[in-house]
C-alpha cells in the first residue's frame, strides 16, 4: 500500500511522535510506501533516528503563519474561533500538497484529521484511518482541565462556543474518518460519549531494541523518582512534589526528576516552581527539559522508579518503556496503562490526585524488597509479552486492509 502519514507537528518529542513514526517504520519494513507530512518539522527537536528513513513533505512556513482579522483582545478572538480557521485554512493547504495516489491516509492525534478530510474532497473514495491520542474536543478540554484542577474556570461564552466548534468538527470532520483508532479503552469511551462514534483500541508498545532490561537494586534509605511528560496540568506533577515531604518524614532521601519541555505550559510551569520553593525541596526536584533518546534510557536506567501519576491521560508509552528498562511502576488510576496492570503484580496503582498515596506506594517498595523486584520482574516480562511495534502494526494494517475492502 501507499500510505500518506499526517502529523500536526513534528517539531517536539511526544508520545504521538514517537508513536506515529515508530508505526510508519514498522510499516515501511512490511514493504509498504510511506509518504509522511506536517505543518511543522525541526528532525533534531523531533526524532531523528525514527526520521531518517524518510521524506517529509512540510507546509511552507509563510502558510503555516496565522492572519487574524481582529484584535487579540476581542470576543471573537478569545472565542478560539480564529484559531480554529487558521487551523482548517492551513489543513487545506496541506491537503492541496499531497500525492493523488494514496491508498489509505493515516493521520495521528490532532488537526492531522482535518487534512485527512479536505484530501478527501480531491479523491472520493479515499479511506482514512484517524490515530486518536487524546479526543480534540473543547467539551473534553474543558471537562479534563476541571477535572484536574479544583479552581479552573472559564466564562459562559466559551461554554457555549465549544459546544457550537464540536458541533462543527464531528461533523465537518470527524465523522468522515472510516475508523478511529485510540491506544486504551479510556479513549473508546471517551469517542463514544462525546461523539457517538466507534473507536477500536490497539495499543502500542517500545521499541526492545532500545529499550532493554537493567535489573537494579532495591534502594534502601534514598529513592530516585522519574516521571515524564510534557508539562500540562493534567500530568498532576504537583503530586509527586507534594509527597516529597511525607517521605521525608519517614526518613527516607528522595529525589524527583520529571523530564518534558517546560516550555509548553509556562503559567502551570511556574506554578510547579513556586510549589518547589514553598515546600523548600529545589534540591530535591530536578526538571530535565527536553531530552535525547540516550539521555531518556539513562533516566530510566539511572532512577529507581516510574511514577505515572497523570490524570485523564491516555495510555502513554512511557511506562512501558520505563518497565522495559527494568523500573517499577507507581500508575494512576485514571490513567489509561492502568487499564491493563493489576495491583501489587506488575505495577502499584495509585488514587488521582492523592499525594498521600502515592507516597505510601514509594515507601511501599522501598520497605519490601521483594515486592519491588517482584514488580520490577513482572512489569518488564509483561510489556514484553504483550506490546510491540510489531503487534501494533499488525492491529493497524488490519484494520487499513478493512477500510480499503469495505470502500471497493
Amino acid at each position: 500500500m501507499k500510505i500518506g502519514v499526517i502529523f500536526r507537528k513534528l517539531n517536539v518529542k511526544g508520545g504521538t511522535q514517537r508513536q506515529g513514526l515508530s508505526l510508519a517504520n514498522e510499516l515501511r519494513r512490511r514493504g509498504h510506501e510511506i509518504v509522511i507530512y506536517t505543518f511543522n518539522y525541526s528532525p533534531e527537536s523531533c526524532y531523528p533516528n525514527l526520521l531518517k528513513n524518510f521524506q517529509v513533505h512540510v507546509l511552507p512556513k509563510e502558510e503555516t503563519a496565522g492572519t487574524p482579522k481582529f484584535a487579540p483582545t476581542s470576543l471573537l478572538a478569545k472565542s478560539g474561533i480564529l484559531d480554529i480557521l487558521n487551523e482548517n485554512r492551513q489543513a487545506k493547504k496541506l491537503a492541496a500538497v499531497m500525492d493523488l495516489d494514496f491508498d489509505v491516509l493515516n493521520p495521528h492525534d490532532q488537526v492531522a484529521y482535518k487534512v485527512a478530510r479536505y484530501y478527501k474532497r480531491r479523491r472520493k473514495n479515499i479511506p482514512s484511518v484517524w490515530n486518536m491520542n487524546d479526543l480534540p474536543l473543547k467539551r473534553w478540554g474543558f471537562d479534563r482541565a476541571r477535572g484536574c484542577d479544583d479552581t479552573f474556570r472559564q466564562p459562559w461564552y466559551k461554554h457555549l462556543a465549544y459546544r457550537i466548534f464540536d458541533f462543527y468538527d464531528k461533523h465537518a470532520f470527524i465523522k468522515h474518518q472510516n475508523a478511529i483508532v485510540v491506544v486504551d479503552d479510556f479513549n473508546r469511551k471517551l469517542v463514544g460519549k462525546y461523539l457517538g462514534l466507534r473507536a477500536l483500541t490497539v495499543r502500542s508498545g517500545p521499541d526492545f531494541e532500545y529499550f532493554k532490561f537493567n535489573e537494579k537494586i532495591p534502594p534502601k534509605n534514598s529513592i530516585k523518582i522519574l516521571t515524564s511528560g510534557i508539562l500540562m496540568p493534567h500530568r498532576r506533577y504537583e503530586d509527586a512534589i507534594r509527597a516529597l515531604p511525607i517521605i521525608k518524614s519517614q526518613g527516607v532521601a528522595p529525589t524527583l526528576e520529571i523530564i518534558g519541555d517546560t516550555g509548553n505550559d509556562k503559567k502551570y510551569y511556574s506554578r510547579l516552581q513556586q510549589l518547589i520553593k514553598e515546600l523548600k525541596l529545589e534540591r530535591e526536584v530536578t526538571f530535565r527539559g527536553k531530552v535525547t533518546d540516550e539521555e531518556l534510557i539513562a533516566a530510566y536506567r539511572d532512577n529507581h522508579v516510574y511514577t505515572f501519576q497523570h490524570h485523564l491521560q491516555s495510555d502513554g508509552l512511557s511506562p512501558f518503556e520505563a518497565a522495559a528498562c527494568g523500573c517499577p511502576l507507581i500508575i494512576s488510576k485514571t490513567a489509561g496503562c492502568h487499564e491493563v496492570l493489576t495491583h501489587e503484580e506488575n505495577a502499584l496503582l495509585i488514587e488521582p490526585k492523592n499525594p498521600e498515596d502515592y507516597a505510601e506506594k514509594i515507601l511501599m517498595l522501598l520497605r519490601d524488597e521483594q515486592l519491588y523486584r517482584k514488580i520490577a520482574k513482572n512489569s518488564n516480562a509483561f510489556v514484553r509479552g504483550n506490546f510491540s511495534w510489531p503487534k501494533y502494526a499488525d492491529g493497524i494494517e488490519r484494520i487499513m486492509n478493512n477500510v480499503i475492502s469495505s470502500l471497493t
